[in-house]
């Protein structure tokens, strides 16, 4: 897995190709006080356009269990920033759940310009996120259902474009049907080429049975940042597919207390370096400059009122 940091930088390009990228941006909260019977959710229709927000921290409770997201992402910059955060404080049996995600999908196309047959690409994926509360102590398991604890902070860029298959022999023909057909390389016209880049920071700490408990994943409590860069040699005038995911969780499953935060605020971003210029079918331009990105003053207000509400959770847990 290699660790890679995203910055989606955008302006409009004055040439575009033919078809406009894909954006998705979705989020959620779940509190289930299975002890009081006591269960809510909020998951609301996914945003495709615009300045994409939760509205500030967007939040559900149920007796003692809590659940917190705030988000704001633009695609035509790349900008995601998030905060996940999860409560449970009711005391009761272990068997409630909070939960909190959010995360950002973007597709687009690119044509690299160049004299020669290929052009020079350097991609710079970027990430800042910082993880508190992983880890408890065992206790005796409710029945068989699972208890256990996640964070997951995740991003992933991945490339794919086609080229002319050398090999390709018009009058060449697979053999055998179904299940048994073999296609030589010689039948494919084209091949298609894919380079990825991610990262991922995740942990999962769970009962391991009666008297203790295992953990899945590399993640610890701490902040965790970093650039990786992607370079590539790309055909010239050749449409390169572009994806880019980011995602942002924290879950308390079947737990009796627990207080758990993915903090994802200081930004991905998606930053593309190409020294004789591209075309992309949004008109983006992925910058990867933080400083480049007017952040509205309500998200980020809205941002600071998540640590004030947090605060608030962390003291009804002490009293």
């Amino acid at each position: 897995m290699k660790f890679v940091r995203f910055a989606l930088l955008a302006c409009s390009m004055g040439v575009a190709t033919a078809a406009q990228a894909d954006v998705s941006f979705a989020f959620g909260v779940t509190a289930e006080n299975l002890n009081t019977g006591v269960y809510n959710y909020l998951y609301p229709d996914v945003q495709t356009s615009g300045v994409l927000s939760t509205g500030g921290p967007l939040m559900v409770q149920s007796d003692g269990v809590s659940a917190m997201v705030n988000a704001w992402a633009d695609a035509r910059t790349g900008v995601f920033k998030s905060i996940a955060s999860v409560n449970i404080s009711s005391g009761g049996r272990p068997v409630d759940i909070a939960e909190a995600y959010s995360r950002l999908e973007v597709s687009d196309v690119l044509v690299f310009n160049a004299t020669g047959s290929t052009a020079t690409a350097e991609f710079r994926l970027s990430y800042d996120t910082a993880i508190s509360g992983l880890g408890f102590s065992a206790f005796p398991r409710e029945g068989e259902v699972s208890h256990f604890q996640q964070v997951l902070s995740f991003r992933q860029m991945t490339l794919s474009y086609e080229v002319a298959n050398p090999v390709f022999d018009p009058n060449a023909s697979c053999t055998g049907s179904g299940e048994g057909m073999f296609c030589p390389a010689e039948t494919q016209q084209f091949l298609t080429v894919e380079k990825s880049a991610s990262n991922e920071q995740f942990r999962e700490v769970a009962l391991g049975g009666p008297d203790g408990t295992y953990t899945n994943g590399e993640a610890t409590n701490g902040r965790y940042t970093g650039t990786e860069v992607l370079s590539l040699e790309v055909p010239t005038g050749v449409e390169v597919h572009l994806s880019y995911t980011v995602y942002n969780m924290a879950r308390c499953f079947h737990m009796g207390s627990c207080t758990l935060t993915s903090d994802a605020s200081h930004s991905d971003y998606l930053g593309l370096v190409a020294p004789q210029g591209f075309s992309s079918a949004s008109g983006y331009q992925y910058l990867g400059l933080a400083a480049a990105v007017p952040e509205p003053a309500t998200a980020w207000m809205g941002l600071a009122g998540l640590g004030l509400i947090a605060g608030v959770l962390r003291r009804r847990r002490q009293a």
